[in-house]
């Protein structure tokens, strides 16, 4: 015959642990997913800097092209999207909304880098909710190679 304890109290305080760091987080850390009942939405990137600048890749599923905005200067790079939400306007059933996470709005994002881009140069293409922008660094900021000389030799009766 197997003995189980039912309750153990050291499990029960890490779930109520759990649960405080849950309402705290809500509260302080994220406090528009309290007041206004959605999630704070934060564009999700992928950053790849190579020698020739930067590779950003954007994951805005459901924006449309049109919506979309990018504002560079010499050492940062903003993006805005705009979300229209699910059922809005004409066609909405009639009903009690159980959950509602699809939300309408602005997201905007500033990625700063170290050296100075081009902003005359920068590329983007939109395809499938997937945003890929191409940002070159300046001509300025790009490593150059130098060439070395040999020193002329000193002949032995001159002064140096």
């Amino acid at each position: 015959m197997a003995l189980t304890r039912s309750f153990d109290p050291f499990t029960e305080m890490l779930s109520l642990r759990d649960a405080m760091n849950r309402l705290l987080e809500q509260s302080f850390v994220r406090p528009s997913s309290v007041l206004f009942g959605t999630g704070s939405r934060m564009i999700p990137l992928d950053v790849l800097e190579t020698e020739q600048g930067y590779r950003i890749t954007a994951l805005l599923p459901g924006v449309k092209p049109e919506d979309i905005e990018l504002l560079a200067h010499e050492h940062s790079l903003t993006l805005k999207a705009k979300y229209h939400g699910g059922e809005e306007g004409e066609g909405q059933q009639q009903g009690t909304w159980l959950l509602r996470e699809i939300g309408s709005g602005t997201v905007e994002r500033t990625l700063a880098f170290e050296r100075p881009i081009d902003a005359n140069k920068i590329e983007a293409r939109y395809e499938n909710g997937r945003l890929t922008i191409t940002v070159p660094l300046s001509e300025s900021s790009r490593p150059r190679r130098v060439s070395v000389r040999a020193a002329t030799p000193v002949s032995a009766g001159a002064a140096p």
